[in-house]
């Protein structure tokens, strides 16, 4: 396994690391948030024997320098960071792979570069633009009253919740600051699972959480710097490539209709659904049709 900091300009450091077999077929993962980091348990959806993977984290993100700097950080910025990724490691052409906003990114990304992608197989797809965002923070209330509520009533009631999330989690306050951070991760988790119990993360990591949540509002206020009609025009560049949309029914983060809207723009793509799933990508279907994408198995 090789890894290292990528120096990508604009006082940005990639870090990344490369693992399973340098002969096999090269996939590049993109994690979701934005703002996550890439997680270990990801190498589960991977051979090993038939994959030379490449992580990274985003600008901002897990390993990577300044962590949390959203200066210079916009898609634009991701994408040309995957580019210059791939002719650091010497790697001719790729499979891209993403999840949740790692899928919007991977697609993004392989539009701009098609002559150097030999396919995608993205999961859980977020759509770009204003909607979704408004879907997450005001839509939602309607399926998941309960968490709503929590979220509402900790941002005392505030009109928009994203920018008073925004601003609190920019402020020098730092316990302001981690309380929001700390409200946006209850609010995510009670809307994948509400019957689990509210996560309670110590002290030491309030700090890494608000660094995440920050670079996380900076994209979502931002329509993650994407408009939506551009996106899914983008995207019909993409005809003829191997593209596979895995989602599951019941997602309600990123709802199904994302799906069926970008699988209708790209000729040939092939829209998975796996059934009773929501937004886990270790979930038994999901994990095993993303396998078989990889493989090449899938209809």
């Amino acid at each position: 396994m090789a890894n290292g900091l990528l120096d990508v300009g604009d006082g940005h450091r990639l870090y990344y690391e490369t693992w399973g077999n340098p002969a096999g077929t090269p996939v590049v993962v993109l994690h979701g948030g934005p703002g996550s980091g890439c997680s270990p348990r990801l190498r589960e959806l991977y051979d090993a024997q038939r994959h030379h993977v490449v992580f990274f984290d985003q600008r901002g993100c897990g390993r990577s320098l300044p962590l949390g700097e959203i200066h210079a950080n916009t898609t634009m910025h991701l994408i040309d960071d995957i580019e210059r990724l791939r002719r650091h490691l010497g790697i001719p052409r790729w499979w891209v792979s993403g999840g949740s906003w790692g899928a919007t990114l991977a697609l993004a990304y392989a539009a701009a570069h098609p002559q150097v992608v030999d396919g995608v197989v993205v999961r859980s797809v977020f759509m770009p633009g204003d909607g979704n965002v408004r879907w997450f923070f005001g839509g939602l209330a309607a399926l998941r009253p309960q968490a709503w509520r929590a979220l509402s009533t900790a941002l005392w009631d505030a009109p928009d919740l994203l920018a008073e999330l925004a601003v609190r989690l920019g402020s020098a306050d730092r316990e302001a600051a981690g309380a929001a951070a700390l409200a946006w991760l209850r609010y995510e988790q009670a809307v994948n699972d509400p019957s689990a119990p509210p996560p309670s993360p110590p002290l030491e990591e309030r700090d890494r959480l608000v660094d995440k949540y920050r670079l996380q509002a900076h994209y979502l206020t931002a329509g993650c710097f994407l408009n939506e009609e551009d996106f899914l025009d983008a995207c019909v560049g993409l005809s003829g490539l191997p593209v596979w949309l895995i989602h599951g029914r019941d997602d309600v983060v990123c709802p199904p209709s994302n799906a069926e809207r970008i699988h209708a723009c790209i000729d040939g793509s092939r829209l998975v659904w796996i059934e009773a799933c929501a937004h886990d990508p270790f979930h038994p279907g999901m994990a095993a049709a993303w396998r078989a994408a990889l493989e090449g198995e899938q209809g």
